[in-house]
């Protein structure tokens, strides 16, 4: 249960570090007329300023197979997901809705799984 608790939290906050610098170096494929806008490209740097920081963070709990951590932070990133959708909602577009939600409800899953039987 460890080892899947891991993956699906690796994947999770690799996906979401990978938006964020996409944003940076890609930004009209985040937002529409983002290409050489400042504010995107500052709103790309704050959603990188809190991703890279998490997926180290999760590197480290992963290389040391900490599961009380690994639950926390699979909840935080579940979490974050669904909070992701909420904001792709309001956006109007169902990809950045539909992702996130799915990636945080595995996520959530998989956190309460390795809760209830051990990780």
């Amino acid at each position: 249960m460890l080892a899947l608790l891991i993956v699906v939290t690796l994947i999770n906050v690799l996906v979401a570090t990978g938006f964020s610098l996409a944003g940076v170096f890609f930004p009209v494929f985040i937002v529409r007329g983002g290409e050489g806008s400042h504010t995107a490209k500052v709103f790309a740097l704050y959603g990188v300023a809190r991703s890279t920081p998490l997926l180290l963070v999760v590197l480290w709990a992963a290389f040391r197979a900490d599961g009380t951590a690994l639950i926390w932070l699979g909840l935080l990133a579940g979490v974050i997901q669904l909070a992701d959708a909420a904001v792709g909602l309001q956006t109007g577009d169902k990809v950045k809705v539909w992702g996130p939600l799915g990636l945080g409800a595995v996520q959530l899953v998989v956190v309460l799984l390795a809760f209830w039987f051990g990780a």
